[in-house]
């Protein structure tokens, strides 16, 4: 009896892992989407906020990754993020490399889709508002469809820069 209590308690502690998966910008060159799990979004400190992000390319690379999933952390008081962990996929999202990050900061330039991210992190998932839901599905399909047939978040732009996103 103790060990199903025991177990009951240890699976009620668990995290979900339901994911609520957010459009937040593909680039201008429309070879990128980039979603954010809005339910992923955790304060690490006063100005640091992680997430779980997913990049999708609109063609598949010379190693056949054709979308990675992302744990990274964006500064909200400065314009920087680092990667924590990065998972590359191929289009069967058989992974092709399980890398820890560097955590090296790196700057965010405005209007980019880095600066979507980071926005919509520190935002707690409201902004950019042009952000588009998902759901809980991997977002793959819907990334290579938002790229192929042109929408996006909004009509692939970025809410802040008025235009589409530079990267």
């Amino acid at each position: 009896m103790l060990k199903w209590l025991a177990l009951a308690a240890t699976l009620w502690a668990m995290p979900a892992s339901a994911k609520n998966w957010y459009l937040v910008a593909t680039s201008e060159s429309r070879t990128t989407a980039y979603f954010i799990d809005r339910d992923s979004i955790v304060t690490t400190s006063t100005s640091l906020r992680r997430v779980t992000a997913w990049s999708v390319h609109s063609t598949d690379d010379s190693d056949g990754t054709a979308s990675r999933e992302l744990v990274l952390e964006f500064d909200c008081a400065n314009p920087r993020y680092r990667f924590l962990h990065l998972t590359s996929y191929t289009a069967s999202l058989t992974v092709v490399a399980d890398d820890v990050g560097s955590g090296t900061w790196r700057t965010v330039s405005s209007g980019s889709l880095d600066d979507s991210a980071r926005q919509f992190a520190c935002s707690g998932g409201i902004r950019p508002t042009s952000a588009k839901n998902y759901g809980a599905g991997n977002p793959f399909k819907a990334g290579r469809a938002a790229l192929s047939d042109g929408s996006s978040s909004s009509s692939g732009s970025n809410a802040y820069s008025g235009g589409t996103n530079k990267h």
